[in-house]
């Protein structure tokens, strides 16, 4: 059932949208929340938060601006910023946090110089790969990078600049490439989704409610209940961390040392935490969904103490994510095959133009230059990837099955709206590895799979999702989304170019050997060995990788056709594809506390009573996205380490 506003008084009025100031707000503020985020996240690694379905750097800034505009509209009314500009302003930060946030270019950076200062004697990566890596892709002079991982120096010297500047021209064109596909995609799904599907778009019901002025939101006393209740907690829990004689409220457990015989030993990690901004977003998504979440990710566990029960072999808990990817795909497929008829009636609009009666006046851009966009793009993705060292064909494939995973992410989010959408190391290289073997792949595919690492690692901040709530928003506040296209593009050339000028001169000044923390680096070593193993070590087709995967996916379809046939049916294969992740490990026992809280209250009361509670759900993720954003900010701004609030 879609989602109604709970405040009464909303009344939807025409505003202005898409404007020159909105936009210049955009590409101000973008630059500010990078900083901020890549200080928080990678310097000093307090807050991993960016891997949420809602960004809290973008709340935290929307609330700021609608506190600002509070103030404009008593004094000054003619120049406060209306709804339509706040969302679109939400919208473009929403794009240069994708770019910027933890999954994405976070790990590009260090892929670009990484394997020429680790390379040693011992490893031999020189004479192993470094021949296949496209020398205008990265930085392998060694007195440009010392100063990059050594630190107290400065990315300004002539000889630095020089260094980088093609490699980042050449990344940000791939990435511009890259983002319009995905408008392109979404202008083609989003009518069967929102209009004719009706899906809900969960994730968005925050931002939409904050931006309004006249719906009641910020009068609402359960909304500042809830958020009273989720920042006050983490207002004890920050001033804690910096005067550890302030009492505080443990709300992360480890259920794993409870486990000491085999097999159940072998469950490995597995938390027990209490996050109020998780069940403020689980509360609005579907009760099967949010109970399939919780259920599957104790039935992984339990896959787990079965297979050492019987004792079969471990691998690091990968088949898990087989089993998800085989899953995403499934719903991927599902999704396209639901929208056949409509994706058929667009593609005669393609065709046939005028004479077709399908009217696409109204979409973020014409179908035909939707189709133009996406073939322009996905050519030029194949070529730039056929230069860089991969085979024609493999890099149409490879693109191929990047996009159909990025798909059943943008369908999860609009159609339930999940806190996030982990998929770990089971992305198109993967998938590419386990079919053809990495003898018939080659060094120079399997050289480049590694230099894109930072696309297929995860799919947690990923920005087509956000595009098409980009578009859900304009139409609910009824503003023509054409004009936000442009706003989404400029906003990923301004993330793009901001996101290289900040990490450089942040890993310069401080070394990203050194005082940085080592996450980024860890996963430019993992790609790198990854690659190293490849190479030395060649293989097959993996059986073992392919039936997990053809698992995932039967176990999938099995579960949409049960759905579909029998309306009792409990379980969502959306909550199978997502519960087996390292992020949702820390997100299920908050999950299921949501559930039962909606589940007794749906049962007790109806809908009315649901609706009724909704603002106080909403308080819990606005109270702990402002007050742990606020401690992030802090700690950028002092420099230091300081409580995060996720993870």
């Amino acid at each position: 059932m879609p989602y109604s506003s709970c405040f009464a008084n909303s009344q939807p009025r025409r505003v202005r949208s898409v404007t020159s100031r909105a936009i210049l707000l955009g590409i101000l503020l973008i630059p500010l929340n990078g900083y901020w985020v890549i200080k928080a996240e990678v310097v000093w690694a307090s807050i991993h938060a960016t891997v949420l379905s809602l960004f809290f750097n973008v709340v935290f800034s929307i609330f700021l601006l609608r506190g600002l505009n509070a103030l404009l509209l008593k004094w000054t009314p003619d120049f406060a910023l209306q709804r339509g500009e706040l969302l679109t302003i939400y919208v473009m930060l929403c794009m240069g946090t994708s770019l910027f946030a933890h999954d994405m270019m976070q790990i590009l950076l260090p892929l670009m110089s990484y394997p020429f200062w680790f390379a040693t004697p011992e490893n031999d990566w020189q004479g192993l790969f470094w021949r296949y890596i496209p020398q205008w892709l990265v930085v392998s002079d060694q007195n440009v990078i010392r100063g990059y991982y050594e630190g107290d120096n400065s990315f300004y010297l002539p000889k630095n600049l020089d260094a980088w500047l093609a490699p980042i021209f050449a990344w940000t064109v791939f990435i511009l490439l890259l983002y319009f596909v995905m408008i392109g995609l979404n202008v083609f799904i989003r009518r069967q989704w929102s209009e004719y599907e009706k899906l809900t778009y969960p994730i968005i019901q925050l931002p939409k409610e904050m931006a309004d002025e006249a719906s009641g939101f910020w009068r609402n006393r359960l909304m500042w209940l809830g958020f009273a209740a989720a920042g006050g907690l983490d207002i004890i829990h920050g001033l804690h961390f910096f005067y550890p004689n302030v009492p505080d409220f443990r709300t992360k457990f480890d259920l794993a040392p409870f486990f000491t015989e085999r097999p159940f030993n072998s469950i490995g990690w597995m938390p027990i935490c209490f996050y109020p901004f998780v069940i403020g977003l689980a509360y609005f998504m579907p009760l099967d969904l949010s109970f399939s979440t919780w259920f599957f990710y104790l039935f992984w566990k339990a896959q787990v103490v079965f297979r050492s029960w019987v004792g079969w072999r471990q691998t690091s808990g990968f088949y898990l994510s087989d089993q998800s990817a085989g899953a995403w795909l499934g719903i991927s497929i599902f999704a396209l095959w639901a929208g056949r008829r409509h994706l058929a009636e667009a593609l005669k609009k393609v065709l046939l133009g005028a004479k077709s009666p399908l009217n696409d006046n109204h979409e973020p851009m014409r179908y035909r230059t939707a189709a133009l966009g996406i073939a322009v793009s996905i050519s030029g993705l194949a070529y730039f990837g056929w230069q860089a060292g991969m085979s024609l064909w493999i890099a149409l494939l490879f693109f191929a099955l990047y996009f159909l995973i990025v798909f059943a992410a943008t369908r999860m989010r609009a159609e339930l709206g999940p806190p996030t959408h982990d998929l770990y190391y089971a992305g198109a290289d993967r998938l590419l590895v386990a079919g053809l073997g990495t003898r018939r792949l080659g060094p120079g595919n399997l050289t480049m799979f590694s230099l894109l690492y930072w696309i297929t690692r995860d799919y947690r901040g990923h920005a087509m999702p956000h595009q098409l709530e980009g578009f859900k928003i304009a139409e609910g506040a009824g503003f023509r989304s054409n004009r936000l296209v442009l706003a989404m593009l400029i906003a990923v050339i301004i993330g793009t170019l901001t996101t290289f000028w900040e990490m450089l001169h942040l890993f310069y000044k401080y070394g990203g050997s050194s005082r940085i923390h080592g996450y980024s680096l860890g996963l430019a070593s993992e790609s790198y060995h990854r690659l190293q193993n490849w190479l030395e070590y060649p293989t097959g087709a993996d059986a073992a990788i392919i039936r997990q995967l053809g698992f995932g996916f039967g176990l999938t379809v099995l579960m949409m056709a049960m759905r579909r046939r029998f309306f009792w049916w409990p379980f969502h294969p959306v909550g199978y594809a997502v519960a087996g992740s390292w992020t949702m490990s820390w997100m299920w026992f908050s999950v299921l506390i949501s559930w039962a809280i909606k589940y007794v209250l749906l049962k007790q009361g109806g809908l009315r009573v649901y609706r009724h509670g909704a603002p106080f759900f909403l308080g819990l993720i606005l109270g702990q996205y402002v007050v742990g954003s606020f401690w992030s900010l802090l700690g950028a701004i002092l420099d230091r380490p300081v409580y995060g609030f996720f993870v």
